[in-house]
């Protein structure tokens, strides 16, 4: 039987051998994840993420949302949280990242700021790195939002998955380079050996 998570007990309880244990560091990012995800390792893990994309699975974003705060909390610094999705193909529309960004931020009773835009045109699925790495940004901030980059503020960069880094730091660039940044994800994808290391 299929529980808020999407999956079954068996299936939501081996999962948890994918959970990451600390923050990583992919520079100049500080990058927590949920789920560390090596390719090929897990067709489950990768089922669950197809199946998580898209407008829908509100309460399974809430529930990995909890999930994951859950062994935060006490390793957060004292600041006010600011939770900014990444943007959408359609930005009038409220996809998987915007999900995650606002199940983080009910979550943590944390700001919530769907404020990006992607300026380059085209998918990252399937592109190569090199591609992946032009990726570029703006922030549309209503008159009712503000950007507030004093030390007080923890910005927090949410997204599905992180493959290269190269969507959050663009983010990060129309952010207009918050001193206090960090990328919150379901999974992050396995990088070649040396390209991060673990925080304690």
């Amino acid at each position: 039987m299929a529980t808020e998570s999407l999956l079954c007990c068996p299936c939501k309880k081996s999962l948890g051998s994918l959970e990451q244990k600390a923050a990583r560091w992919i520079p100049p990012l500080i990058v927590r994840s949920h789920y560390y995800w090596n390719p090929g390792e897990s067709d489950m893990l990768s089922s669950l993420v197809l199946s998580l994309k898209g407008d829908g699975n509100a309460r399974a974003w809430r529930y990995y949302a909890q999930e994951f705060t859950k062994k935060l909390t006490s390793n957060l610094p004292a600041r006010r949280i600011c939770i900014v999705p990444a943007p959408g193909k359609k930005p009038s529309k409220k996809d998987h990242a915007y999900l995650w960004g606002e199940a983080l931020a009910e979550s943590l009773g944390a700001g919530f700021l769907p404020c990006l835009e992607k300026v380059s045109t085209g998918s990252q699925r399937g592109v190569g790195r090199g591609e992946r790495a032009l990726v570029e940004m703006e922030a549309h901030v209503k008159s009712s939002m503000s950007l507030d980059f004093s030390t007080e503020t923890l910005w927090i960069f949410a997204d599905d998955v992180l493959t290269t880094g190269a969507t959050a730091r663009a983010a990060h660039l129309a952010l207009g380079s918050p001193p206090h940044f960090e990328v919150w994800v379901l999974a992050q994808r396995g990088l070649s050996c040396g390209a991060s290391k673990d925080l304690l």
